[in-house]
């Protein structure tokens, strides 16, 4: 089941630049979910890693990262943070708007329904 779905804290912004347009707006518009090779595909995730292999596969990433100098480091993730941090600002008010439109509306009301009583939504 698609109930109305508006994703909120950026995401709009940051789903397109990080997978693109055009994944981007197939996922967004149709709710759908993906498996984990699609999503390692478009670029939505960059590694799938079994349940099993997750704590060694993490401390070797850390150990890769912490060999490099600290303050390259560091100073990498906060150019990239700020980034789109500031990207994102400038898109905030917008997004709230349409947010709250999106709220206000008896699509918003009648998904929030139809996901309570478990029932496909019925969108006139």
């Amino acid at each position: 089941m698609r109930y109305a779905i508006y994703p909120f804290g950026g995401a709009t912004v940051k789903l397109v630049q990080q997978i693109g347009y055009v994944h981007a707006m197939d996922l967004l518009l149709t709710g759908r979910l993906v498996d984990t090779d699609f999503a390692e595909k478009i670029g939505l995730i960059n590694q799938a890693v079994p349940a099993g292999s997750l704590m060694d596969w993490a401390m070797e990433k850390a150990q890769a990262i912490a060999a490099n100098s600290p303050a390259a480091v560091q100073a990498v993730k906060t150019q990239i943070s700020a980034s789109i941090a500031d990207y994102s600002i400038s898109r905030e008010a917008l997004e709230q708007q349409l947010g709250d439109k999106v709220r206000a509306s008896s699509d918003f009301a009648e998904g929030v329904a139809a996901f309570r009583e478990k029932r496909k939504p019925n969108y006139v």
